[in-house]
């Protein structure tokens, strides 16, 4: 039987397999005290905008982005078979940009066939085991990056239906490809000294904050 976490079936995989990206943003209600109730409006209107800047930077297709919620998908349609890298790269790019003292990312992802809704529901479920500010992905998707990112395993995760999965933490980039991948992940910031962690914070949601307030 197969279970989540193996590959396309042969002759599949150069069409549906790709990588499914869920995002949770929590603090919203916070942010109302920081800009008051009158620009709320717009500084949702901005990070979600901002949000779909960095799927498309990364080669990615927003599903749904409403609410406190996103779902990208990255696959292989344009010729590049680095869905799940550069999905986890806009995770980290994503966290980067908005985790902060309003708001905590949390985000979750998991690679496989791609279809709507069952791949979805498989990552949302593993951000069931996701903390506050932090990345999990499945183990298919650590598969296949394992030799770009550092990860440390959570557990197993069962989905109805489907099977268990293997859920892993990200922890950083790999420093055997950190200058590489953060190049990628930098391009509009510049280097910096702890390019490696994801840790690294870009205060972008603070210059909407401050952009929105005026």
């Amino acid at each position: 039987m197969q279970t989540i976490a193996d590959p396309a079936p042969e002759g599949q995989a150069s069409k549906v397999f790709g990588t499914i990206m869920v995002g949770r943003f929590e603090g919203f209600p916070s942010l109302v005290h920081a800009v008051g109730q009158p620009a709320m409006a717009e500084l949702a209107r901005r990070v979600h905008e901002t949000l779909g800047y960095y799927i498309h930077q990364y080669k990615g297709t927003v599903v749904q982005s409403r609410g406190d919620g996103l779902i990208a998908v990255f696959t292989t349609d344009d010729g590049d078979d680095g869905h799940a890298t550069r999905a986890l790269a806009a995770a980290i790019a994503i966290r980067r940009a908005f985790a902060s003292e309003f708001m905590t990312v949390r985000t979750s992802v998991h690679s496989g066939l791609v279809t709507v809704p069952a791949t979805v529901g498989i990552a949302r479920s593993l951000g069931e085991m996701t903390a506050d500010n932090r990345i999990n992905a499945s183990d298919r998707t650590v598969e296949l990056t394992r030799e770009y990112f550092e990860f440390r395993s959570v557990g197993m995760r069962q989905v109805d239906g489907m099977g268990e999965v293997g859920v892993f933490e990200v922890l950083a980039v790999a420093r055997n490809h950190a200058g590489r991948l953060n190049s990628y992940l930098h391009a509009e910031h510049g280097p910096g000294d702890d390019g490696d962690s994801i840790e690294r914070s870009f205060p972008v949601l603070c210059d909407i904050i401050q952009s929105v307030r005026h």
